[in-house]
């Protein structure tokens, strides 16, 4: 179970305690709110509204039931339930309640433990995370990918990395590749993929990444990372999603390691990571230039 974190106080008034279940559910137990009629409101903010992860209403209403249980201070709680089979587009949903579906809601304890090494059952992979956002406010992170391929082990070498997964909602071809696109430019690197059914295993080479020219600025680099399960297949975004964790970036760290000069080029530091949308990536960056070696001194004799 996780607790709330924030940075400065919320104007919510409201608070829920939320439990996740393994097939995407998730139950909300809401403190002080309304009374019972009332509506807990999910709204999609901006920013994934290209339709590339899913497309559907950016409001979703759940009729809040009760008292589920009495708080500790005798107060009624109420209840409201996302189903599994609801479909939410991806992205980020605020959650509100009050007469009118404008009141923000505190997050309270999240129990979120069913979450973890989840395995989806068939049809498009839905994940949901509930989260508070840096103002004290409860939010459900959202994916939903068709098909979608789950990034595993990662095992770091100075000259390289190997990765692990599982697609999900595609066949893996004989003649699979993993192809590493450079963000902001027109640049890709092949790999061959190893695997049978499901399971799928690829190793990257730091060198390739690393030779011409820098990123759109002229400094660091990130490539993204698409799995092709067959030569004439769409590229599918390679992931990690189905686990508790809203944002890796500050969580799955992984070392970085400066690319040989054997490959020609020499200067950068790499490592791989994940975006924001805990979307796998390997990002390059200049190493830092060598601290000067002082100049040795005489001892004078007598």
């Amino acid at each position: 179970m996780t607790r709330p974190i924030g940075r400065r106080a919320s104007p919510a008034v409201c608070t829920a305690d939320c439990i996740a279940d393994s097939a995407g559910g998730i139950t909300f137990d809401i403190t002080d709110a309304a009374r019972p009629g009332a509506t807990l409101v999910l709204r999609r903010r901006a920013g994934h509204t290209d339709g590339t992860h899913g497309d559907g209403d950016d409001e979703v209403r759940l009729p809040l039931t009760g008292p589920a249980t009495a708080s500790g201070a005798g107060r009624a709680r109420l209840r409201a339930v996302l189903p599994s089979t609801v479909e939410l587009a991806e992205g980020h949903w605020d959650i509100f309640t009050g007469a009118s579906g404008d009141q923000p809601v505190r997050p309270g304890i999240r129990d979120v433990r069913a979450l973890i090494d989840r395995v989806p059952g068939t049809g498009p992979v839905a994940a949901r995370v509930p989260y508070p956002t840096a103002d004290g406010r409860l939010a459900l992170r959202t994916w939903l990918r068709a098909p979608h391929a789950e990034a595993g082990t990662v095992r770091c070498e100075p000259a390289g990395m190997s990765v692990e997964g599982v697609l999900y909602g595609a066949g893996l071809g004989e003649h699979a590749r993993a192809e590493a696109r450079l963000r902001g430019g027109d640049r890709t690197h092949r790999v061959a993929v190893t695997g049978r059914g499901g399971v799928f295993a690829f190793t990257l080479p730091y060198g390739p990444l690393a030779e011409g020219p820098g990123g759109p600025d002229g400094g660091s680099r990130c490539w993204d990372l698409w799995l092709l399960p067959a030569p004439d297949a769409a590229g599918i975004r390679i992931s990690r999603i189905l686990d508790d964790i809203w944002d890796k970036r500050a969580i799955h760290v992984y070392p970085a390691h400066g690319v040989s000069p054997a490959h020609g080029t020499d200067g950068w530091l790499a490592a791989p990571g994940y975006t924001h949308d805990n979307d796998f990536c390997v990002r390059l960056d200049p190493a830092p230039a060598p601290a000067p070696v002082p100049a040795p001194t005489s001892t004078p004799t007598r």
